[in-house]
């Protein structure tokens, strides 16, 4: 083999689909990323139980490699539904 294909590759990392998942057990999942919530209505309300809300989508989206950091929850209320496009 060549010293290039044996070379380190870059570790990279895939977004999960935590999609109708609870905040609180996306960000358990994501342990040891960097996670912000964001409130996915537009209303940018403070996420302060993350457990009683939804995550509907996520930037980047689910299976997309993640290149930057933090990824971001787009969530609502549990008694919301997600508005369309929430999908990040």
């Amino acid at each position: 083999m060549s010293p290039s294909a044996t070379a380190a590759r870059p570790v990279t990392a895939a977004m999960p689909d935590v999609t109708g998942g609870d905040a609180l057990r996306a960000q358990e999942q994501m342990a040891g990323t960097e996670v912000r919530l964001e409130d996915a209505s537009g209303k940018k309300r403070e996420v302060v139980d993350p457990q009683a809300w939804r995550v509907c989508g996520s930037r980047p989206a689910a299976n997309q490699q993640i290149t930057s950091y933090p990824v971001v929850l787009l969530v609502v209320p549990d008694a919301e539904a997600c508005p369309a496009g929430a999908s990040g």
